[in-house]
């Protein structure tokens, strides 16, 4: 009877031991399963994929979405407009701009044709207003941070305050209208350094 239980724990043993570190080994510091937000299981996320591409998961019993995955138009947008607070972005600007003013200063007393004066004006003029509406951004994004608030409502209250100001005084809607037309140059040049910019 001794002899049976010892040979049969002879076979148990190994098989056990081998299961147990097989297991530990395949998810040792990974999560194999998740909570669904729906329903609310403990499921594996199943990946859709599209021609090849991943673009979502979903929970297997309810098919919720779970996670989506972001294409690459979706990338690329990211990669022109990150949300990052950086100094990076300002020290380029600044050096650009300071490098037109030291061309339209020093364009007066070299013996060259007009246009270059006129093209270190623009620079200055253009990578000017780049870098104080970067230093807004900046600002009003640093405090949404700090306060712990979305910085859309920011946005939305000065989009608001400028209706209204263009509603009661007529003679500012200009005014406005390049305020506006700066952020959205702005936004491209900084993409475009960005873009230019080796990726971290």
């Amino acid at each position: 009877m001794s002899s049976q239980s010892s040979l049969s724990d002879r076979f148990k043993r190994p098989s056990q031991s081998i299961q147990t570190r097989s297991n530990h080994s395949m998810f040792n510091g990974h999560h194999a399963t998740v909570d669904c937000p729906e329903c609310h299981r403990i499921m594996v996320p199943r990946v859709i994929t599209y021609y090849g591409q991943p673009t979502k998961s979903i929970c297997p019993f309810c098919g919720a979405t779970f996670a989506r995955f972001p294409g690459g138009f979706q990338k690329l947008l990211s990669r022109f407009q990150s949300p990052r607070l950086t100094t990076a972005i300002l020290n380029k600007l600044f050096i650009i701009t300071l490098g037109f003013s030291f061309l339209w200063l020093i364009s007066d007393h070299i013996s060259v044709s007009g246009q270059l004066s006129l093209i270190a004006f623009f620079g200055v003029a253009l990578f000017g207003a780049a870098l104080l509406a970067e230093i807004l951004f900046q600002g009003i994004e640093y405090l949404a941070v700090k306060f712990s608030h979305d910085s859309k409502h920011y946005w939305l209250l000065i989009v608001m305050l400028s209706i209204t100001t263009m509603y009661l005084r007529d003679d500012m809607i200009g005014y406005i209208g390049v305020f506006f037309l700066i952020l959205v140059l702005r936004g491209l040049i900084v993409g475009a350094l960005q873009l230019l910019s080796p990726s971290p």
